[in-house]
């Protein structure tokens, strides 16, 4: 594990926020044992020695020469250095850490939504990036060092100026990125991509091998397994094996994947050396077990959702992961979808203030069919399905800890299957904030699917390919109708390949997967117990 020093500390910017969450974006995902300081004095001391690399998140401030030294000196010897945003406008009359840098801060444009262009798409910062938009504050740099990568640009008055770039200085290596200016930027995952590259790069890392995937179930469901498979390969990973126990699925498999390898055993599929991923699209109650099979077989696995059926099994599966060493996520991708995006970015973005209150409906009245989906052994009941989805939208959209859950669970209509009629979760959260999330198939009277209460304002969505936003612009009412972005589900995968591949932070963890099954399952908890019940300990 590297040790990295991450200084942080000046004017203008939120250091303290900021530097917190950019110091656990690199212990998480970076993976590295970060120190947070605002003393400067320890670049120009000898236990600078002990890092492998310095994070500079910095602004104004003059160093000492011997800090100077210090420092220009441990990467001039070998060791890394990652300068953010700031970092160019830092010691600036000190001419031997700008020569490092590469740069130095002389202008910048207003905070507000800009466009950044990938020149180099062959190197591990930016493998598989693609152009992509940020509110920051667009820095225009002087004194610029020609012997520099440029990795990424933008463009300001017509002209191209260097967002991300790598270079040498001595036996040392640089990165430098040009983006960071505060909150919004440090939870854009662009951004956490680019620095946690930047910190494996600096490491020595490599883009790793294409990784070989696996599925098992390739059922008619929705095709799912062959979409899998097409999104598997348009990430760059590939496609190698499908275990399924209905030899006509397999057949129909071989048609779709011409020579792929099929198994009707989940035993001899995980036992394959050449597989390095599993994804088990089968029904809900037999997750658990295929995946502890594949993770004890050193596989990574992703599950389809929901991750599981209890709490417990979602444990199960997160140790053994651990155990194993390999990655284990679930497949939410509906978080890609485009009305769900601009719904969170209207919220992220502040424009209905702090939610505080959260309604979230789905369903109607009908029958809801005799197949598995049906049936509670198997399903583990009506909320496992879509309600998996919106459980994770709502954990997203009101990202604090949850204190308490409770349970409505109806059975009062359709006898003839066994998951519930009704089902209702209430979720208490730290400051008062709550959501009530509710599924159903006894509800003749339409209900929108969203609506989400701000301190300065709202918004209310009923799935018609726009929602509405009640907020006020200085003091005056305003009301709006916002359309739904393009859906990007295949981002999903991408993401899986680039943490493996590239070492970037994973989208979907399963700690995340297994908070909506504590949800669901403590919701029927307290449905069966007539009371609230406090909820896991996450």
């Amino acid at each position: 594990m590297a040790k990295v020093l991450l200084v942080t500390g000046g004017g203008w910017h939120d250091f303290n926020e900021c530097g917190r969450v950019l110091g656990e974006l690199l212990q998480t995902a970076g993976k590295a044992e970060v120190t947070i300081t605002q003393e400067r004095k320890i670049l120009g001391s000898p236990e600078l020695k002990t890092f492998d690399h310095v994070v500079m998140y910095t602004q104004g401030g003059k160093l000492t020469a011997k800090e100077e030294q210090g420092l220009t000196s441990f990467v001039k010897n070998g060791g890394g250095f990652l300068g953010i945003h700031c970092a160019a406008d830092s010691f600036v009359e000190n001419t031997k850490y700008i020569e490092m840098v590469g740069g130095k801060f002389a202008t910048h444009g207003p905070c507000q939504e800009f466009g950044v262009n990938v020149d180099s798409k062959d190197h591990m910062l930016t493998k598989r990036f693609g152009p992509f938009k940020i509110v920051d504050e667009l820095y225009i740099l002087d004194q610029v060092d020609d012997g520099k990568n440029v990795l990424m640009s933008a463009f300001w008055q017509g002209k191209k100026q260097p967002m991300a770039y790598t270079k040498d200085y001595g036996k040392g290596k640089v990165v430098y990125l040009a983006l960071g200016h505060d909150r919004r930027a440090f939870a854009h995952p662009e951004f956490q991509k680019l620095c946690v590259r930047g910190l494996n790069w600096l490491a020595g890392a490599q883009e790793k091998k294409p990784v070989c995937c696996a599925a098992i179930g390739y059922g008619g469901a929705f095709n799912m397994g062959k979409m899998h498979g097409q999104q598997i390969k348009e990430a760059g990973m590939d496609y190698v094996a499908i275990c399924d126990l209905d030899k006509n699925r397999l057949i129909e498999a071989e048609k779709d994947w011409p020579g792929i390898k099929t198994y009707d055993d989940p035993d001899k599929l995980a036992a394959d050396p050449d597989v390095d991923l599993v994804v088990v699209i089968t029904p809900h109650n037999t997750h658990a077990p295929l995946a502890l099979k594949c993770l004890k077989a050193g596989k990574h696995v992703v599950t389809e959702k929901p991750f599981c059926i209890t709490v417990a099994e979602a444990t199960a599966m997160i140790e053994a992961a651990k155990k194993a060493n390999v990655m284990l996520s679930v497949f939410h991708n509906r978080r890609w979808d485009g009305d769900f995006m601009t719904i969170r970015d209207v919220v992220q973005k502040g424009i209905i203030g702090e939610p505080f209150h959260l309604e979230a409906y789905f369903g109607g009245y009908g029958h809801p069919g005799t197949w598995w989906r049906a049936d509670k052994q198997i399903s583990g009941g009506a909320f496992y399905d879509w309600g998996a989805h919106f459980v994770d939208w709502v954990l997203n959209l009101m990202p604090y800890k949850m204190e308490s859950i409770t349970g409505f669970f109806h059975k009062r209509v359709w006898f003839g299957v066994t998951n519930e009629d009704h089902c209702q979760a209430i979720i208490r959260f730290e400051g008062g904030r709550t959501a009530d999330i509710q599924q159903s198939s006894i509800a003749r009277a339409p209900k929108p699917r969203f609506r989400i209460l701000g301190t300065k304002g709202a918004l209310t969505d009923s799935w018609g390919g726009s929602f509405k936003v009640f907020t006020e612009v200085e003091g005056v009412p305003a009301e709006m109708e916002v359309k739904y972005r393009e859906g990007q589900w295949k981002e999903y995968w991408r993401n899986v390949a680039d943490h493996l591949m590239c070492g970037d932070p994973l989208a979907v963890t399963a700690e995340q997967g297994r908070r909506v099954i504590a949800v669901i399952e403590t919701a029927e908890k307290s449905s069966a117990a007539g009371k609230t019940l406090p909820a896991p300990v996450e």
